[in-house]
């Protein structure tokens, strides 16, 4: 028993040196021009009550309770919430400079207690406004080893936040609208397919010209064109994707790779918007199952479908995507 205890007892003297090496300090910042005046764009972050409408996180659990000072559009104004999922918290206005910059402090409670520092700055470009949204801190003691994550893991939480504040601001803008559907079970289908690997730029570069080119291939295709991506992860740099159009079970071979699908259960979501917003889609969706305790299968192929040609709308918000996660039973 004393050499399992010794044992123990090295490794948790090792893993409290290594966490005493880590400074546990974290930096998240993001931008984005919005087509918006200054004194708007400044306005809607001053009023916290206006947050829920363009909140990143709040969309995974809208009964979250929201408490407000009586006044939250001042110094010292502040907002909390209170949800089963997202946590437990608190923001505060702590220095307003009128159509410059607001600084923050948000507390954590749970999933553990912590206390950063938020700023927002508002510069204006014309008629539009470039929006900052910047968080600081320090990881507490035990989870200093995250710290270098946080900044992948935010990040794209401040996109997306910026995307859907854009679009509070001014529906006309390109903007996300993403809808949490549930649980879905797919059919088998087969598919002519384009193979087309690399990161989300890549792929995004090669999307419409492949869509085009499978729409236009001859007669045998019977569905949407969609994309698959092979053993997907949401946070992953580099993909293994095909670009792909459902045929019927007797179209004749062609020039394009044929192959099969074999359904399952999957988990659903709608994207309203620009193709560009489908990385931030897919990782709303990721975090929702994530929250919601659902499990993912990684060795199953993910699928978005698009429902109208990229080419085919002008207005961008109009475009629709259905994103199927796969998941466990």
């Amino acid at each position: 028993m004393w050499i399992l205890g010794g044992l123990i007892a090295s490794l948790l003297l090792a893993a409290l040196i290594y966490l005493a090496s880590q400074n546990g300090h974290f930096r998240v910042r993001r931008s984005l021009e919005i087509d918006a005046p200054v004194e708007s764009a400044f306005d809607a972050v001053l009023d916290f009550k206006s947050w829920p409408l363009w909140s990143p996180w709040l969309m995974h659990e809208p009964d979250t309770q929201l408490d407000y000072s009586e006044k939250v559009r001042v110094e010292d104004g502040y907002y909390s919430w209170d949800g089963k999922l997202i946590g437990a918290g608190k923001v505060t206005h702590l220095e307003i400079r009128p159509g410059r910059s607001i600084h923050q402090q948000i507390e954590f409670q749970r999933p553990f207690k912590s206390v950063n520092q938020v700023d927002w700055k508002f510069e204006k470009i014309g008629a539009r406004t470039l929006v900052t949204w910047e968080m600081r801190g320090k990881m507490p003691f035990l989870l200093r080893f995250m710290a270098k994550r946080m900044e992948p893991m935010i990040a794209r939480d401040y996109e997306l936040g910026l995307a859907l504040l854009g679009g509070y601001l001014n529906e006309a803008m390109p903007h996300p609208q993403l809808d949490f559907i549930g649980d879905d079970e797919l059919e088998q289908f087969h598919y002519w397919a384009i193979p087309c690997n690399g990161n989300l730029r890549q792929l995004e570069a090669a999307r419409r010209s492949n869509i085009e080119t499978l729409r236009s291939s001859p007669a045998g295709r019977v569905g949407l064109s969609l994309t698959l991506y092979q053993r997907f992860d949401p946070l992953g740099v580099q993909f293994q994707a095909e670009i792909a159009v459902p045929i019927s079970d007797n179209t004749p071979p062609s020039n394009y790779r044929q192959r099969s699908f074999s359904g399952g259960h999957y988990y659903k979501m709608t994207l309203h918007g620009d193709l560009r917003f489908l990385p931030l889609a897919w990782h709303a969706l990721a975090s929702h199952c994530r929250l919601h305790k659902i499990k993912t299968e990684a060795t199953r192929p993910a699928l978005e479908i698009y429902h109208q040609d990229p080419a085919e709308t002008d207005d961008s918000n109009q475009q629709v995507t259905t994103l199927f996660l796969p998941i466990r039973k």
